[in-house]
């Protein structure tokens, strides 16, 4: 029984250093450049144990998104509880995908497109987030920062067609990031501000 568990913790420790390893690599490199031998001979794993672990790459690729996307939906939430404002939450957003993006070889976003899984999961993570926007902008205009008169749910979908199209588009390997969130969030994002909005705007971003 002892040597059960110890089975089984070493099983769940190698499988947290094979994502950690796998996405680091992927985010440096791009994903088509890496492959299960280059993971496997980075932890000085046989190839066979890690696909005992993990059956192939878009399994790999599936469960570090799903794991990242979770860590970061629980920091954000964290914020949120404790933002005294709709503005405060969306300063945080925009700056937490600024430093997250660019830690990201542009090769990686142009490749997971590759992975159906990956891309399915995204896309139901999206209209979570559709409708979570949607619930932002009604709080925001409550609070003076956006204007009362516009569309919240067609807003909504403006910007997640934006960000659809960043990604498919691969427009982060053509520009810099600075010029795709300053141009493509930031300036439709002033268009529903109030006066109120655009002072914070101002205050806290440099649009180009």
């Amino acid at each position: 029984m002892h040597k059960i568990r110890e089975t089984t913790a070493y099983k769940k420790a190698l499988k947290g250093r094979i994502l950690e390893a796998a996405m680091k690599a992927f985010a440096e490199r791009g994903i088509k450049a890496v492959r299960m031998d280059d993971i496997s001979q980075s932890l000085s794993i046989s190839k066979r144990t890690l696909y005992e672990i993990y059956s192939d790459k878009e399994e790999l690729l599936y469960q570090g998104v799903m794991l990242f996307d979770q860590k970061q939906k629980k920091s954000m939430s964290a914020f949120i509880q404790k933002a005294d404002s709709v503005m405060d939450i969306i300063i945080e957003t925009y700056q937490r995908r600024v430093v997250r993006t660019g830690s990201v070889n542009p090769l990686f976003y142009e490749d997971i497109q590759k992975y159906p899984k990956v891309v399915e999961y995204l896309n139901n993570e999206r209209e979570r987030t559709y409708k979570f926007f949607i619930e932002l902008l009604k709080r925001g205009a409550d609070e003076g920062y956006f204007r009362n008169d516009i569309d919240f749910e067609l807003v909504s979908q403006m910007f997640n067609a934006i960000n659809s199209f960043v990604m498919t588009q691969h427009m982060l390997s053509r520009y810099t990031i600075q010029q795709v969130f300053s141009s493509m969030l930031l300036v439709p994002l002033r268009g529903i501000c109030t006066e109120k909005g655009l002072k914070v705007i101002e205050n806290n971003f440099k649009t180009q």
